[in-house]
């Protein structure tokens, strides 16, 4: 995935004016099957997801450092105790960093290939927008 990430998306060709039927069609037909509301309502669910991961990340961060504090006041003998469930909190917590990350980086890569095969839609919008022009002034002289 890294590889198709890291050069795929500078190596693609800029795209050229889009004025045919054919292109107008697929430019529509790409962006009716790609339903813009879907992917929005996925982004707002990941962002949710996103926003309370992090909020619980600093949460666990209070309370490993709070350990520690405990931990780094203890005796030495105390200290025999208390190592192993710190140990298993600072475990845990690299565990939930990686699943975050692995979240984080699903969520990108999902996006961005869908939008990587998008047909860009600014050459067609602006021969529409040329070709209205055209026709206004063409039937303003009637």
């Amino acid at each position: 995935m890294e590889g198709s990430v890291g050069g795929g998306g500078l190596e693609r060709e800029k795209s050229t004016p889009l004025s045919s039927s054919s292109n107008v069609s697929a430019v529509a037909t790409f962006w009716k099957d790609f339903d813009l509301e879907k992917e929005r309502s996925i982004l707002d669910e990941q962002g949710l997801r996103i926003a309370e991961n992090q909020e619980n990340s600093q949460k666990n961060r209070r309370k490993l450092a709070e350990s520690t504090r405990v931990f780094k006041k203890a005796s030495d003998e105390e200290k025999l105790g208390l190592f192993s469930a710190l140990l298993k909190g600072y475990q845990e917590e690299v565990d939930n960093l990686t699943k975050r990350a692995k979240f984080g980086e699903n969520a990108f890569l999902n996006i961005y290939q869908k939008l990587y095969e998008a047909p860009d839609p600014y050459p067609l919008l602006t021969s529409i927008a040329v070709s209205r022009l055209f026709l206004k002034g063409c039937f303003s002289y009637s």
